[in-house]
């Protein structure tokens, strides 16, 4: 047998690597035993692998030179390091060399598929200690497991700033060794890293100290690029008997990555298995997520005139026109980030959170002047299909604030919802705007850096003896952009002291 460290040694591998063989079945996982490494040291958790394990390593790296992707790898040589379970004891075999896989028989797919049908895993009832972190690692759902086993029952912080799991998991992981220190963290720096800049991930250490600090920078330099970047396999040997040997499993998504402690005895495979569906679970994770006091920015668009379009096409083709315009600003919605909050038939409201590699306020403004600019490009089209002169326009209001977030749900259906005054605002500046025209707060256009505003235009249209003038960089009270005989504006006059400017794309 084969500890792990002599097999990484020996093989050249990371532990990531062996652990991501052992997650899709080349490898069987390791059998842990408590024992010294060396007579007279004191006892230590170890896994043992066989003595093939090696061999087997040398097999899959040698394919990979040779051209294979590893599902054709997987293909070839996993069956062979799977165990079978058989209803009756096996006849008596010679036993395999210690230097080759032994030759099993293979399962039938029908087996197969009884195996990952017995265990059917969603958000609401993941067996194991569970929790998502954002790109910035904080904390944004978690199950009644981890909150025991990592918050023992202590109250999660009100604000996303404070939710930061590192020093949570520091204080969890202090009785490891180093190493096992280090497989934590890889788990979760794996897939977050590719996001998170040296730079951010430093800020967001706050007041650790430096010994803690140095240390997980290190960590953060020293971590390897998973193989797949959708998941990512760490094993960590864990002296508490209560949660023992563990395969720490990380799940990427747009929205941040899941963490899964699975234990060893458990098979990963039917936990990835099980949660495969992966726009369905994260949905369902994100309806539970914590309530949550955070910044943000808030879009609030509506088609101008949808009741008079809506009269004038049949209905067949005015639900063409709204399913249309919607999943054609989708992929704009998801480029910039921002979180879809609900649709009212003509209008949407989107939110931007704050993100580890670009300014979330940045974010908003772009997405609403791409926004506008595909919306000319679908009303050319519909001109051309309806023969008709109307021209199509999103009216946008832009507002930010710090406000609690949280989730209604039903049944079968979810949406984010923010508590107070922004999303208020925001949708009194989206009756302010007309044709086409997008309205932001001064607040949220102050808060952008020099260089990021020099990548905008916006200020207000002034009447003067000569006419109209577009001032650059400047804002204007709502108030005396109103008209007292246009009847629309009655319900602006909540918002009659708030300073806004219009925001146009770069000349």
């Amino acid at each position: 047998m084969l500890t792990s460290v002599a097999l990484l040694e020996g093989a050249g591998i990371s532990r990531a690597t062996l652990n991501n063989y052992i997650a899709v079945g080349l490898l069987p996982r390791p059998e842990v035993r408590r024992q010294a490494a060396v007579p007279g040291e004191a006892p230590t958790t170890l896994g043992y692998f066989p003595d093939w394990a090696l061999e087997r390593i040398r097999q899959i790296q040698q394919l990979k030179r040779d051209g294979a992707s590893m599902d054709d790898i997987r293909h070839q040589l996993a069956d062979a390091a799977e165990p079978v379970t058989q209803t009756a004891p096996p006849l008596p075999a010679a036993r395999a060399p210690a230097d080759k896989p032994p030759v099993v028989e293979k399962r039938s797919a029908t087996a197969t598929v009884q195996a990952s049908e017995s265990v059917q895993v969603s958000v609401e009832n993941i067996p194991y200690a569970a929790y998502m972190v954002n790109f910035e690692f904080q904390l944004i759902w978690l199950n009644a497991l981890a909150q025991k086993e990592f918050f023992a029952g202590n109250q999660i912080p009100e604000r996303a700033v404070d939710r930061s799991i590192v020093p949570t998991l520091l204080d969890w992981a202090a009785d490891l060794p180093a190493l096992e220190q280090s497989n934590l963290f890889n788990a979760h720096l794996g897939l977050i890293k590719s996001r998170l800049p040296r730079q951010t991930f430093s800020q967001n250490l706050g007041d650790l100290p430096d010994a803690q600090r140095h240390w997980l920078m290190t960590c953060y330099d020293q971590c390897p690029e998973p193989d797949n970047r959708l998941q990512h396999i760490v094993g960590l040997m864990h002296p508490d008997p209560d949660i023992g040997p563990c395969q720490v499993v990380a799940l990427s998504f747009r929205e941040g990555v899941l963490i899964v402690y699975v234990p060893d005895k458990q098979d990963v495979n039917q936990l990835l298995n099980s949660i495969s569906r992966r726009d369905t679970l994260i949905r369902n994770l994100l309806s539970q997520r914590l309530p949550v006091l955070t910044p943000l920015a808030v879009m609030v668009a509506d088609l101008q005139n949808s009741v008079r379009i809506c009269s004038e096409l049949p209905p067949e083709d005015y639900f063409a026109l709204i399913n249309q315009i919607w999943s054609t600003l989708d992929p704009i919605f998801r480029e910039y980030y921002g979180a879809y909050g609900k649709h009212t038939g003509d209008g949407m409201v989107y939110y931007f959170f704050p993100q580890p590699d670009r300014n979330y306020l940045m974010n908003a403004v772009l997405c609403a002047n791409k926004v506008r600019e595909t919306m000319q490009s679908i009303s050319h089209d519909w001109k051309v299909r309806k023969g008709w002169t109307n021209q199509l326009y999103m009216n946008i209001g832009l507002s930010e604030g710090e406000e609690w977030l949280g989730t209604f749900k039903t049944n079968t259906n979810f949406e984010l919802v923010v508590l107070g005054e922004t999303i208020n605002i925001c949708g009194r500046l989206s009756d302010l705007a007309r044709f086409g025209k997008v309205w932001a707060t001064k607040g949220l256009i102050s808060k952008l850096s020099n260089n990021e505003r020099a990548k905008i235009r916006y200020g207000v249209e002034r009447d003067t003896p000569e006419g109209k003038v577009f001032v650059n960089n400047s804002y204007a009270q709502v108030t005396t952009l109103l008209s007292s005989n246009e009847p629309r504006h009655a319900k602006l006059m909540d918002i009659a002291t708030c300073a806004v400017a219009e925001v146009l794309p770069k000349l």
